[in-house]
């Protein structure tokens, strides 16, 4: 019998449910050790189902950015099963950026993954090779648990390390809009370093509205009495854990810090006024003992 080493999974199974603990597996000839996520492309569960047809209908008519949010994210989480119907809801005329309708897509499935099968699930390996795969059969052992495969949605392998680099658009990814999707899952153990460069205009050819990932530091114009808003300066840097997560700024360099557990989402700071934006932040992301769930979207 061939042995994997143990490594410590995150799994998300069909009933909704997070189960985290050592394991020892492997997933298509993989061992667990090349392994950064597998996502199963199994039919949704009846609940998983309902919870689509929900989400869908609260992303398309797009009236509460909260709830918009949480419901992109938990779309997101269940993954492949919503390829279909998201396809199945796209119209020819009215589906283009910024909507985070369209984006959703790039979420559930990289464009280098995509394929004429929508049954295969897709495995993610450490060397950046993403294959398309079928699950397991059988059943996975997470610390004294025994999980049959037929019940994971989805699975990360907790990495000592993991370094990224995003780029933040400053309209695509405007805190009016949408979060950048990191892929990254910290936990209560992780810490994260950041660093960022560039230069945004929050208003064309107006200089006093451009700036660097750490924001305004007077108002942009006499028309403003503060460089402030949602209580962060005007073009800052901002990250956020999970949809819910209180923002909080990371600007020009952040860390080594530990702001909590959650699914890592970045964003330029910028009131309603956000279609009149030009420029990206590049940031350099390195989080220790933390999940890499997938590309940054």
């Amino acid at each position: 019998m061939l042995l994997f080493a143990a490594v410590t999974v995150m799994l998300r199974l069909t009933d909704g449910s997070v189960v985290e603990g050592p394991a020892s597996f492997s997933i298509a000839g993989k061992g667990a050790s090349q392994i950064l996520s597998f996502q199963s492309a199994s039919t949704a569960s009846p609940a998983e189902a309902q919870q689509i047809t929900a989400d869908l209908t609260i992303v398309q008519v797009d009236k509460d950015r909260a709830a918009r949010d949480q419901a992109v994210e938990r779309l997101t989480a269940i993954g492949l099963p919503v390829m279909t119907p998201l396809l199945n809801l796209y119209k020819d005329t009215d589906q283009h950026e910024p909507r985070p309708l369209y984006r959703l897509f790039e979420k559930i499935i990289p464009s280098q993954a995509d394929g004429f099968d929508r049954t295969q699930g897709l495995l993610r390996l450490t060397n950046g090779q993403m294959l398309r795969v079928g699950a397991p059969a059988g059943s996975l052992k997470v610390d004294k648990r025994e999980i049959p495969w037929s019940e994971v949605r989805a699975l990360a392998v907790r990495q000592k390390k993991v370094v990224k680099t995003a780029e933040v658009h400053s309209i695509r990814h405007s805190t009016q809009i949408e979060y950048f999707d990191t892929g990254i899952v910290l936990g209560g153990g992780s810490q994260l370093t950041a660093a960022a460069s560039g230069f945004t205009r929050l208003s064309w050819k107006e200089d006093g509205w451009a700036t660097d990932p750490n924001g305004l530091t007077k108002p942009g114009s006499p028309a403003y009495k503060t460089n402030l808003v949602d209580g962060h300066p005007f073009g800052a840097l901002l990250g956020r854990l999970g949809a819910k997560g209180a923002t909080f700024a990371v600007g020009k360099a952040y860390g080594p810090k530990a702001p909590g557990a959650g699914r890592l989402g970045l964003a330029i700071n910028d009131n309603r006024h956000w279609q009149n934006n030009l420029g990206t932040y590049q940031v350099k992301l390195t989080a220790t003992d933390a999940y890499d769930v997938g590309q940054g979207q």
